[in-house]
């Protein structure tokens, strides 16, 4: 059996890895140079696949369209992920972008499929608050429509992220998870290539983006599915809130902007939400 801390400092790992890799997103890349990215993370996952003894090109041929599904979300979710990171408070969007459980729950109260109880209610104003802490404190101008329209982005990278949960859980199988997620970024990264034409990057930048997705991103999610073999999905998802923070810390690092009260503050509260959502279901056993 292994130690209990070891899938702990698992997780650790992966929200470092993740965390460094957005914020070294929000300095380096485009909307339009997000694939470089994906193709980089792609490399990784689909060599370490093939040392594992998994058949990535087998898996693509027996389900073309659900990998198609998934690359074409992750798509999606990475342009408007880096998007919401050049444009938002980099600590916001971060934990804006971990509301996915939030997201998913939210539907499920529209659509009549859960009742409206009151942590689903204080998990929306907690949100709701934190965006206005980014958004209605400052003087009406450029600022202002900066940090909405980066809210807005990371919400929309929210929702890619929660129907791509929603169609995993649906539709995937419990095997093979590296070659899975290898595969979601190899055809999110080919899909987004001829964005590159629009704006395309120095050889230099090029080569710095495919790295952060193969030493930080790719790693991240082959760390991650080793991780869950030992802890439950809440349990995870608490350790990941720790995203938000390493992102933060290593973005004021490569910019040497300062963290305000008010970001630092609206990132703690969407972190709350995203935390009372996990323990709430961890509670009630509600299937991740």
């Amino acid at each position: 059996m292994r130690p209990p801390l070891v899938p702990l400092a698992l997780m650790v790992a992966v929200t470092c890895l993740w965390g460094a890799s957005s914020a070294l997103l929000a300095v380096l890349a485009a909307p339009t140079t997000a694939g470089l990215v994906a193709l980089g993370g792609a490399v990784t996952l689909l060599v370490l696949a093939r040392l594992c003894g998994e058949r990535p090109w087998a898996a693509l041929t027996a389900r073309p369209a659900l990998y198609a599904r998934l690359g074409g979300l992750e798509t999606a979710n990475l342009a408007l992920y880096v998007a919401a990171l050049r444009i938002g408070p980099l600590p916001v969007v971060v934990a804006l972008h971990l509301t996915a459980p939030v997201l998913i729950i939210t539907a499920a109260v529209v659509r009549g499929r859960r009742a409206p109880t009151v942590p689903v209610l204080v998990e929306m104003l907690l949100v709701a608050a934190a965006i206005w802490l980014v958004t209605g404190r400052h003087p009406a101008g450029g600022g202002t429509s900066a940090a909405v329209t980066g809210c807005l982005l990371a919400l929309g990278s929210a929702a890619c992220v929660a129907t791509l949960v929603s169609l995993i859980a649906r539709e995937a199988g419990p095997h093979h998870t590296i070659t899975s997620a290898g595969l979601q970024l190899l055809v999110a990264g080919i899909a987004s290539s001829p964005l590159l034409l629009l704006d395309l990057p120095r050889a230099r930048t090029a080569a710095e983006l495919a790295a952060v997705g193969a030493l930080l991103l790719g790693p991240g999610f082959a760390l991650y599915w080793q991780a869950l073999r030992w802890l439950d999905a809440a349990t995870a998802s608490i350790i990941g809130l720790n995203e938000a923070v390493v992102a933060a810390l290593v973005g004021a690092l490569c910019t040497g902007t300062r963290i305000t009260t008010a970001t630092a503050a609206a990132g703690v509260l969407i972190l709350c939400a995203v935390g009372l959502e996990q323990r709430w279901a961890a509670r009630r056993r509600v299937p991740p």
